[in-house]
């Protein structure tokens, strides 16, 4: 591989951790209703921003200095789609960590306490996702892009669960119908992260196999407008 695509890989395996440690603190100050880890996340994502934009400025640099076959296209371009879902999970984050400190802060969270053990336990399975998904890129194995699916598959499980306990202590504490809502938004977040964990999996498939995993149906008489 290309030096330049190795130190690419290396800037988005480094990106990825930042947003791992992103994830995790969000549902922390979450969980412990914790303004000041909520600010820890908040610059987390700022840094993240800025190295999405030193990433994307390196790819273009790449491409713009000679050929290349298909194949490296191939990789350049999906590692930034890569770096680009990695992006859209630092901002899951910091949306979470927003709540934590102009809603949550601000509001009688004692209602939420018995969710907050299995958005804790989701939340690890969904940075374990995360986990996998950068070790999937880093080593391009499709066989790990495979073990997300099933992965993906227990954070909507959990992710059904706790809406049903949303909904019974909702009913429970009618008043708190609020909170209860803006706690449903937190968790919908982390349910997107572990989708776009998922994702990287399957745009790893596209790099190894040339081929994306679920081909839609195409045909050139698609751009005729006539």
């Amino acid at each position: 591989m290309h030096q330049n695509f190795s130190q690419l890989t290396s800037r988005i395996l480094i990106m990825g951790n930042k947003v791992i440690t992103a994830v995790d603190q969000s549902i922390q100050a979450m969980t412990a209703n914790d303004t000041a880890i909520a600010s820890q996340v908040r610059q987390t994502e700022k840094l993240v921003d800025s190295m999405y934009y030193g990433i994307n400025e390196q790819c273009l640099e790449i491409m713009s200095g000679g050929q290349f076959a298909r194949i490296d296209i191939n990789f350049i371009v999906n590692s930034l789609k890569i770096a680009m879902e990695l992006e859209r999970i630092c901002d899951y984050a910091n949306q979470i960590a927003k709540l934590v400190q102009k809603k949550f802060s601000q509001q009688d969270v004692q209602i939420l306490s018995s969710l907050n053990p299995p958005a804790a336990k989701m939340k690890d399975q969904t940075t374990e996702m995360l986990s996998i998904a950068l070790e999937c890129y880093e080593k391009l194995d499709i066989s790990l892009a495979n073990r997300l699916i099933d992965a993906d598959d227990l954070v909507d499980k959990k992710n059904r669960e706790l809406f049903r306990d949303m909904l019974c202590v909702g009913s429970m504490h009618p008043w708190g119908q609020e909170v209860i809502m803006d706690y449903h938004v937190a968790i919908r977040y982390l349910e997107r992260v572990a989708d776009r964990a998922a994702n990287i999996g399957e745009l790893v498939h596209y790099i190894v196999s040339g081929a994306p995993v679920k081909k839609p149906a195409y045909e050139e008489l698609i751009w005729d407008d006539n």
